[in-house]
């Protein structure tokens, strides 16, 4: 049978079992028919969105389900037709949030059926929450596909008391083994059961009215898997899924297990920033703007993170200390502001979800605030050497064929805003936007009022704006002092230092002030932004260096700090 022929019975087998008109006997063979032909994941598929129809539907709209499962049980005969009928029933009282019979039910359909794969992962699910580690992992054991429970149970079942060993007789005086009695009921450190009480979450979340929730937030992003688990974090603590968990099975939790659960519904989505990374063992966060560090001790995290990296997320604890259980996601520095200033504002999960949507098209603009453009037209001049001449009385001569128009600034930096250049009988006018270089041909056409357009280019730097407000980048070229040596590396020192020098005394870095004034600040937030910002220089030094690019022109931090601190 083909897979869109399996995907129609499904749906024909769902429209049955929730439809108002009561089966008659050909539509209960039909059914029992169908779910003994059905393979596992068919038969999971089709009792997901029986568990789906009755989480999203009222009392009366289940009891309909319920009275087509009990005439489908009552017709069932073969052990394949009573462990089907018995997996969608207990996933219809699932959906319902009554976990305790979803669990009784799950039961018989196991007896009946030990291999049923769907069955053996809701009852890890059910075992796990209710404590039985051992018995959880047996079922996972006997099921071929991975589940994210695993990792936990194997950490809380191997934390064992250390006085008592597995083969050594059990304390309790019965005569057996410890790992075949007491053991059963030992219960390992809180700090040994979190990993395993997320993972409880997260499975939670991932079934199937979770999915309900999550999918749409994943379906705003750029990156489905990029993404994914930072969702199912996002859907978890604000969109509910918590609180729907413990209502259907915090009963079975040890009390410091749900407050662990508690407690980490009082986090809220957080920015961090890396301020140390221990390569293969640690790596000490802080909250931005200016929160405390906080050292995680994770390897696997402490592999990919690099000083200064932003993260998104939420820092968990584990009642010893902090810990990572859910996964974050990286910022781009230049985005910081604007996700800080989202998380201050108290937003939905939806609109956290959109900040990691697609960015608009950045947009390239020159310091007028053109679109930037590489554009240029090339005309025909008579007396091309009178008319250069003529135009080196208006202009600069920066070559032997080639005038430019500059802008001395106060900064004392000088701003190249476009070129002509000779080539015999012919003079090119090239600027960096529409705006420049309309200008540069009137200054032509003044000089020269006979020249013939010949060729004409423009072509956007950026891409087309799609309606969306998007980052703004000025890019800029300056001449540098003639008199000046041309080593490459002196001219690399010479940029940075004239940008750091402009950009020191620039108004309006935080608000109204410019960094000298932010660091005269006796405001605390002013101030931590104002490391905040050099941080992302520097992150961004890093970050080009990492990729092997020139760092020609960038801003060293450590003088920055260094000038700011002599203020």
């Amino acid at each position: 049978m083909a897979e869109n022929d399996v995907l129609i019975d499904v749906e024909t087998l769902v429209g049955m079992l929730t439809g108002e008109d009561p089966l008659d006997a050909a539509g209960i063979r039909f059914m029992l028919d169908a779910l003994t032909l059905a393979t596992d994941s068919a038969l999971g598929f089709l009792s997901a969105q029986i568990e789906c129809h009755t989480a999203q539907k009222d009392a009366i709209h289940r009891g309909v389900v319920q009275a087509q499962l009990a005439a489908l049980r009552s017709q069932a005969r073969s052990r394949e037709e009573k462990a089907a009928v018995a997996l969608i029933a207990a996933r219809a009282a699932e959906g319902a949030g009554d976990s305790t019979t979803a669990c009784d039910v799950l039961a018989e359909a196991l007896t009946l059926r030990p291999g049923l794969e769907p069955a053996l992962h809701d009852a890890a699910q059910y075992a796990a929450a209710r404590g039985d580690y051992v018995t959880a992992d047996r079922y996972l054991r006997r099921s071929d596909i991975p589940s994210p429970l695993r990792a936990g149970l194997s950490e809380a079942i191997a934390a064992t008391p250390p006085d008592v060993g597995r083969n050594t007789a059990c304390p309790c005086g019965s005569g057996r083994k410890f790992k075949a009695c007491c053991r059963l009921d030992a219960v390992s450190p809180l700090s040994a059961r979190a990993q395993l009480i997320y993972a409880l979450l997260g499975t939670y979340a991932e079934r199937a009215p979770g999915l309900k929730v999550i999918t749409p937030l994943i379906e705003r992003t750029e990156d489905a898997q990029r993404y994914a688990m930072f969702m199912l974090d996002l859907a978890l603590f604000h969109g509910g899924l918590v609180e729907k968990f413990l209502a259907a099975r915090g009963h079975w939790l040890r009390p410091d297990e749900r407050q662990l659960i508690e407690g980490w519904q009082r986090i809220p989505i957080t920015l961090y920033e890396a301020i140390d990374v221990a390569r293969d063992t640690s790596v000490t966060l802080r909250a931005l703007p200016d929160g405390d560090p906080i050292e995680l001790a994770d390897t696997l995290f402490s592999q990919s993170a690099h000083r200064l990296q932003l993260f998104c997320g939420r820092v968990l604890h584990d009642d010893t200390g902090p810990r990572m259980l859910a996964v974050p996601v990286d910022v781009s520095r230049q985005r910081r502001r604007e996700l800080a200033g989202l998380l201050a504002s108290g937003p939905s999960m939806e609109q956290i979800a959109d900040f990691f949507a697609p960015e608009p098209p950045i947009q390239f603009r020159n310091s007028d605030g053109d679109d930037l453009y590489e554009c240029s037209v090339t005309y025909q001049v008579p007396g091309p050497q009178e008319a250069f001449d003529r135009l080196i009385d208006r202009l600069t001569r920066t070559d032997e064929d080639v005038v430019a128009w500059h802008r001395q600034l106060p900064d004392g930096r000088v701003l190249n805003l476009g070129v002509i250049q000779r080539t015999g009988d012919n003079l090119t006018v090239a600027a960096n936007s529409l705006a420049r270089l309309a200008e540069l041909e009137t200054q032509l056409r003044d000089v020269v009022p006979e020249a013939v357009e010949l060729h004409r280019e423009a072509k956007r730097v950026s891409e087309e704006p799609d309606g969306r407000e998007g980052r703004a980048i000025i890019l800029e070229s300056y001449f540098l002092d003639a008199t000046a040596t041309t080593d490459a590396d002196d001219v690399s020192e010479r940029l940075g230092r004239d940008a750091e020098t402009s950009w020191l005394d620039s108004p309006g870095v935080i608000g109204d002030l410019s960094p000298r004034e932010a660091a005269a600040s006796d405001d605390p937030a002013i101030r931590a932004e104002l490391r905040s910002i050099i941080d992302d220089v520097e992150a961004i030094l890093l970050q080009t260096e990492r990729a092997g690019q020139p760092t020609t022109g960038l801003m060293s931090p450590h003088r920055l700090r260094e000038a700011l601190a002599r203020d």
